[in-house]
């Protein structure tokens, strides 16, 4: 019984309150700003992210010139950092995402155990929100990262959230999928490891939003919408996928 304790500090600690506290080492940014500085504030993260570019992406010898000739540009600088960004961080986060929804599907459908869904949810939510940070170089605003924090403690504490789901949409995805038959899984189980994955993918597209959405003209409603399509996407590409099989 006193093993089932520590282990359950541990998790709290490495899987929690390590990642929680560590995004507020990054410096606070939004791809967004860059439309909205000048002069040597904007020359500032421009070569902020170049740096990012440079140190925590796999890029060629020719895209890293590529990259170090875009400070030499005036005006068009930030836009094309921004595209260049977008490009080829996008991939990165990404792949992380598609990993750790995976990962909480597989969890939680095959556990039969609610404490350890909440403690790997919270534990896989907030890592997740962490190496989105580690990957772009920054963190959104104080505010947005409570905000955040508050959404995956509800998402963890209410599991299975139904919210804007179309749950009859998702019960054949769970079930017929080639991830739910390798796991041989039943209905509910399946769907419930499918909910909690899509509350990830919803959370990581908010994240995401927060950080790279420097088109300033999209409407709140608008990006909720798109977060819903990237997150139904997703699922259906992690479901459909079978076991032991990359994610290209």
């Amino acid at each position: 019984e006193i093993l089932f304790y520590v282990l359950i500090a541990v998790v709290l600690g490495c899987g929690v309150i390590y990642p929680l506290v560590g995004v507020f080492f990054s410096p606070i940014f939004s791809l967004e700003r860059l439309h909205n500085v000048d002069g040597s504030a904007r020359q500032k993260w421009c070569k902020r992210l170049v740096k990012n570019l440079l140190e925590n992406v796999e890029l060629t010898d020719d895209e890293k010139e590529e990259v170090k000739g875009f400070l030499r540009f005036e005006d068009e600088t930030d836009d094309k950092l921004i595209e260049f960004f977008d490009r080829k961080i996008s991939p990165e986060i990404d792949k992380e995402i598609y990993d750790t929804a995976k990962k909480i599907f597989i969890i939680t459908a095959v556990s039969q155990n609610s404490l350890y869904d909440m403690l790997g949810m919270a534990s896989a939510n907030f890592s997740l929100i962490k190496r989105i940070t580690e990957i772009c170089g920054f963190r959104p605003n104080n505010v947005q990262v409570f905000k955040l924090y508050i959404r995956v403690l509800s998402m963890t504490l209410l599991a299975g959230n139904l919210e804007d789901m179309n749950i009859e949409e998702l019960i054949p995805m769970a079930t017929e999928g080639a991830l739910g038959k390798a796991l041989g899984i039943v209905a509910a189980s399946a769907t419930q490891g499918a909910v909690n994955a899509l509350t990830t993918l919803r959370m990581a597209a908010i994240t995401k939003n927060y950080l790279l959405n420097a088109d300033v003209s999209q409407t709140r409603r608008e990006l909720r919408k798109k977060s819903y399509a990237e997150a139904f996407g997703i699922m259906r590409s992690i479901l459909k996928q079978e076991i032991g099989r990359a994610h290209v």
